[in-house]
């Protein structure tokens, strides 16, 4: 073995200079927050084929029937609607299953401040107005308990519920059902914002989608389920998806041909839709492979004190989610994440009712809970193939946080 100039060699036998060449190199490309991979174009086209067969583009073409039909039968749901792209899929399930909020007093939506801002935005665009509620302190889902309070101080002002399975984990399967009891009770419709949640189980191994709910999910490139832009509704009350048919094309009744809502323009193309069918077609290996890297992480972060979402076991794991022990970690985790070269974020801070959009609309509580992990919250990178270089990268970002490199 040959030395430095010092004459020390590393750990690795290496000369300490050769070593700091071998990991800068090796620390050179940017490991990025999110890898989007779509189908193979190839595979895209072999569906788009029946569009260009029937020169039917839009509108509900034979690419969009198929996977309407097939996304139905993966989930067990009765019905699925695809749509241009999840929040436009949230503002129709919103006039669908609340009515329109102009017509009567309730126009407050009850939804957890930690989450992603696209749940407000729908709620807004859609007409009604975000009541922020507390989630849960280990599942990170709206608490039940908590929505109950909040339905019963805001009493006939309510319209509906959105629940949110945060970061593409399904709620423990009592934190659903107090939701559904509390929204029976106060006769207000649920609704569930799924975003990256397609594909996700919950504890007893059912799929998300398949519990009865109107449920909304995204297509979008940075999911697990991935086409560029897209979404889908499924809900077992047809009645629901008649009316969300109706409203993202126009409002307009296909017996009359006339707009009888005023709807808007959330249609699936041809090209979304067979790039969903080629998608679908490998998506249980995407999963698979996402939570094998995910079991070999956490296989190699047993050591350090970091606290995982109740549930996730079944997560579609869009990204590498984790709480650290405080702020003074996570800003530490978040300097040192920069110096390697590693693109991380720390969803969801600031929480929604703190957002310059939403600091005028209701707060049910104090949100302790919510601001809480709010401060603790990292956000790693995730990909469908994420190789063993960057997987060693994410373990070493870890050690170097608490060993204090």
């Amino acid at each position: 073995m040959s030395a430095t100039q010092d004459g020390h060699l590393d750990q690795t036998g290496q000369p300490a200079g050769a070593r700091a060449a071998s990991l800068e190199f090796v620390h050179s490309e940017t490991i990025r927050y999110l890898r989007p991979e779509l189908p193979p174009l190839d595979d895209v086209a072999r569906y788009y084929a029946l569009s260009e067969e029937a020169h039917f583009y839009s509108n509900g073409g034979p690419c969009c029937q198929r996977l309407a039909s097939r996304l139905a039968a993966y989930v067990g749901s009765v019905s699925c609607v695809p749509v241009a792209n999840c929040t436009l899929g949230l503002m129709a399930a919103l006039r669908a299953a609340c009515g329109t909020p102009a017509a009567n007093r309730r126009n407050l939506i009850a939804v957890p401040s930690f989450t992603f801002t696209a749940s407000a935005c729908a709620i807004r665009w859609a007409g009604f107005e975000p009541l922020f509620v507390d989630v849960d302190a280990d599942s990170w889902q709206l608490d039940p308990q908590r929505l109950r309070q909040a339905l019963a101080r805001y009493g006939g002002l309510v319209a509906g519920v959105m629940g949110c399975s945060t970061f593409g984990t399904a709620a423990p399967t009592a934190v659903r059902a107090g939701w559904r009891e509390v929204c029976a009770d106060a006769g207000v419709p649920l609704l569930v914002d799924s975003a990256a949640g397609f594909g996700a189980l919950d504890e007893a191994g059912r799929l998300l989608g398949s519990q009865g709910d109107t449920e909304i999910f995204s297509f979008h490139a940075t999911k697990p389920f991935a086409i560029g832009e897209g979404g889908a509704i499924v809900t077992s009350d047809p009645d629901v998806a008649e009316r969300i048919s109706r409203i993202i094309n126009f409002g307009i009744d296909p017996e009359s041909q006339t707009t009888t809502v005023a709807g808007l323009n959330a249609k699936m193309s041809e090209l979304q839709a067979a790039t969903g069918l080629a998608a679908l077609d490998r998506f249980d290996q995407t999963l698979a492979a996402r939570r094998d890297t995910v079991r070999r992480l956490k296989a190699h972060l047993a050591p350090y004190p970091l606290t995982f979402q109740a549930g996730s076991t079944g997560s579609t794991w869009q990204a590498f989610q984790l709480l650290v022990p405080d702020e003074t970690v996570r800003r530490r985790a978040v300097a040192l994440a920069k110096t390697l070269r590693i693109e991380v974020r720390t969803y969801f801070d600031p929480p929604l009712h703190r957002h310059a959009a939403f600091t005028r609309a209701p707060v049910a509580g104090d949100l302790a809970v919510t601001e809480q992990l709010a401060r603790r919250s990292l956000s790693l990178p995730m990909a469908n193939r994420l190789g063993s270089r960057p997987t060693a990268r994410l373990t070493e970002l870890i050690n170097d946080v608490f060993e204090g490199r």
